[in-house]
């Protein structure tokens, strides 16, 4: 009679660990992220407030909320992977599968020689240019309009894609590191996201060119406007004026080329636009 007592009591303790463990697995907070993640992506994820979350080796920056963003590179591999130590401490990987994205090649004509292959006398400027675009692109604040759904920045037909790969006067470059837009000069240039200016330069390639901190290393870059309508350490908001449309810089016509970054990781932001 005790065996059978016994047997009965550790079935009901069995199923009532078992619903407890089954409850806590219900409420846990869930680790996200976007689906599908395509090859130079841009994307937000979202992990229990107070974790830790590892990705490539890095801890990631996380708002107190637990949303972070993150990039993948232009040619990432078939998968990521996540280390996330939540609250609770128990470490755990998270996989994900990368889509392939296919890239075209570019072929550009018509461009001034110096353009292409820099005159002695101004290779200074362009290393001085360059130190000057990664010193902007090292902010690390704590502004959060990374996270909002993006606007174009201006509308008007593709004319150069993310990642092509160009040949320029007959020279071959490196992949194309934004998308271009063509548009009629003039053409009003504004936000997509809400954030900070902390860069406006005339630069040798680029022309004028604004770039906006978006918060926790994400920025984004406008390059051969015409004209300039905002200043550096200027706050503005989704949809503001940046300039117009221009061929400052290095351009066979009148065009804005678009760039964004998360920290280090160049990335496409066509990926991020609503269809047009």
């Amino acid at each position: 009679m005790r065996g059978v007592l016994c047997f009965g009591l550790c079935l009901v303790w069995l199923f009532f660990a078992g619903a407890v463990n089954a409850a806590t697995e219900a409420i846990r907070p869930e680790f996200r992220v976007p689906s599908p993640l395509v090859q130079g992506g841009f994307y937000v994820g979202k992990a229990p407030a107070g974790s830790e979350v590892i990705f490539k080796g890095k801890k990631l920056r996380l708002t107190p909320a637990g949303y972070f963003p993150f990039g993948l590179n232009w040619k990432e591999g078939s998968t990521v992977t996540f280390t996330v130590i939540p609250p609770d401490g128990e470490r755990r990987e998270y996989r994900f599968p990368v889509q392939e994205h296919k890239y075209d090649v570019s072929v550009i004509d018509g461009l001034p020689p110096k353009m292409v292959t820099p005159p002695p006398e101004v290779r200074q400027r362009i290393a001085n240019d360059a130190a000057r675009v990664r010193e902007a692109r090292s902010v690390l604040s704590d502004l959060t309009d990374f996270g909002r759904k993006m606007i174009w920045p201006v509308k008007g037909r593709v004319s150069g894609h993310f990642g092509n790969h160009r040949i320029l006067n007959g020279t071959p470059k490196s992949p194309h590191t934004g998308m271009d837009i063509a548009a009629p000069k003039g053409t009003p240039v504004v936000a997509p996201l809400g954030g900070i200016v902390i860069m406006v330069a005339d630069l040798y390639y680029t022309g004028n060119t604004v770039i906006i901190d978006h918060g926790y290393g994400v920025s984004t870059v406008y390059c051969h406007l015409d004209s300039v309508a905002v200043r550096e350490r200027q706050k503005i908001g989704q949809g503001d004026p940046l300039g117009t449309v221009g061929m400052t810089g290095r351009a066979t016509g009148p065009h804005l080329h678009w760039g964004m970054n998360w920290e280090g990781e160049r990335l496409n932001p066509e990926l991020s636009l609503p269809a047009s």
